[in-house]
């Protein structure tokens, strides 16, 4: 991404800035330090952002501030740039973005109770809702660049949205991309013969989607067809592909409510111990 390239619609693509949030915690540190790794691939520069919420009093001076930002960044060549919003922490990262013209916002994720069970918070939520770029929610420390990338898709168009936009992003990346599907009143339908008519449609359906994807796009694409739910197909591949990365898809406006994969996708971003890449349908237009 440090040169210019083209996307499926023949438009030059250049390395937005990253947009990374900060509160001081420790959990905020794996967000800064994947955020610098990869504005060092993209060769861009970071935008780090600590709001200063006027609810919560009169802010520490700008000394101080710059002070504590020095303070948890790792030793880096990439250039960094504070910014301290007068304003909710949520409301605050989704505007940088906006005026920076970012390309990404990066957060990290509290962790609670054990590894497979995170607690993101209205602020992500938020953020999710309203940036016009994908957002990347940071919860493994940045060991390695993104190499293997697991994309759910339910034939829908934010999904191909998902996958194109995080192939511009990533452009050695590797993809998984992954569908889930069972028999429509299965108790009902015991049959092996109906479960592989079923299997057959979705191979059908799958082979016409992937028409739709960019062709050098589509070189990187492993397709996985899998029997079961959504939720338990990805945590099945992951567990078996060693993905670095998942990508879900959603409507802009109503965001994880309504995500491209069905009603899981919000208990997926939540419980899934992996870095995961939300990239809503208006992104296509950033």
């Amino acid at each position: 991404m440090g040169k210019q390239e083209q996307n499926r619609k023949g438009r030059l693509v250049m390395p937005g800035k990253i947009v990374v949030g900060t509160d001081f915690r420790a959990e905020a540190d794996r967000a800064i330090d994947r955020a610098l790794e990869l504005a060092k691939e993209w060769n861009t520069e970071v935008v780090l952002v600590h709001a200063l919420d006027p609810a919560l009093g009169d802010p520490p001076t700008r000394g101080e501030l710059d002070k504590r930002m020095r303070s948890v960044l790792p030793d880096s060549d990439i250039k960094v740039t504070f910014r301290y919003p007068i304003e909710r922490a949520d409301y605050a990262i989704a505007s940088v973005a906006k005026e920076e013209g970012a390309s990404l916002i990066v957060l990290g994720a509290a962790r609670f109770n054990s590894m497979k069970d995170f607690l993101l918070g209205t602020a992500v939520d938020y953020v999710i809702r309203h940036s016009p770029v994908p957002v990347l929610v940071v919860k493994t420390r940045a060991t390695a660049r993104y190499r293997r990338i697991a994309c759910a898709t339910d034939f829908y168009t934010p999904s191909r949205v998902a996958l194109e936009k995080t192939a511009e992003l990533f452009p050695k990346a590797d993809f998984q991309l992954i569908h889930a599907y069972h028999v429509p009143f299965e108790g009902w339908q015991k049959a092996e013969y109906v479960k592989k008519d079923v299997e057959k449609a979705e191979r059908k359906v799958f082979d016409e989607f992937l028409e739709e994807i960019d062709p050098e796009t589509r070189k990187r694409v492993t397709t996985h067809l899998v029997y079961g739910s959504p939720g338990g197909a990805l945590r099945k591949d992951i567990r078996e592909s060693e993905t670095d990365l998942l990508v879900l898809g959603t409507h802009g406006e109503s965001a994880l409510r309504h995500a491209s994969i069905g009603s899981t996708a919000n208990e997926l971003l939540r419980s899934l111990p992996i870095d995961t890449l939300v990239v809503t349908h208006s992104a296509e237009h950033a």
